[in-house]
């Protein structure tokens, strides 16, 4: 798998949406995401992990914990990675806006899970759903990975690098 692009918004502490062009990085073929403590490195590999598989690197967090706390109903929570695999090209999308409710005036959420296949012609939808396991499902698929393989795969948590080193093949 080589990253393309990802974009986020009201997702973990980034309001705002954020965008990143990992294509600028071919040339070196590797890169590091550095900065200071709290500088939201990990909010950008949770957000590449969140699009894959609708759950943060660790496993604990979903939409309600990844959505950032200063983001108002009438902005959505979207996360979005494009990658190449084998020659061919993807995009997950995962989406979370909101209605308010006429009666009780409380904001009711409204989810969205995408998966397409990127081609010349525009993006080619292979699954959508208002619930998360069938794109789940096509990235497990798609990678022969699950979450956790991911996680200890392509995010090496801190302090876990003996782990990593100890770990079976399978």
């Amino acid at each position: 798998m080589r990253p393309l692009r990802l974009s986020a918004q009201a997702f973990g502490p980034y309001l705002e949406r954020v965008d990143i062009d990992f294509t600028r990085f071919d040339e070196g073929g590797l890169f590091l995401i550095t900065g200071p403590t709290g500088g939201g490195k990990t909010s950008l590999l949770d957000a590449a992990c969140f699009a894959l598989y609708c759950e943060a690197t660790g496993g604990r967090r979903d939409f309600s914990g990844m959505r950032c706390m200063s983001a108002g109903p009438e902005t959505p929570t979207f996360v979005e990675f494009d990658f190449a695999l084998q020659g061919a090209a993807y995009r997950f999308r995962r989406e979370r806006s909101f209605t308010i409710n006429r009666r009780t005036g409380a904001p009711v959420a409204h989810d969205s899970h995408q998966c397409f296949q990127l081609e010349e012609a525009g993006p080619k939808l292979l699954e959508s759903s208002a619930a998360p396991r069938a794109v789940t499902r096509r990235a497990e698929a798609l990678l022969h990975l699950n979450r956790s393989q991911f996680s200890q795969v392509a995010v090496l948590p801190q302090g876990d690098f003996l782990r990593l080193l100890r770990a079976g093949s399978q």
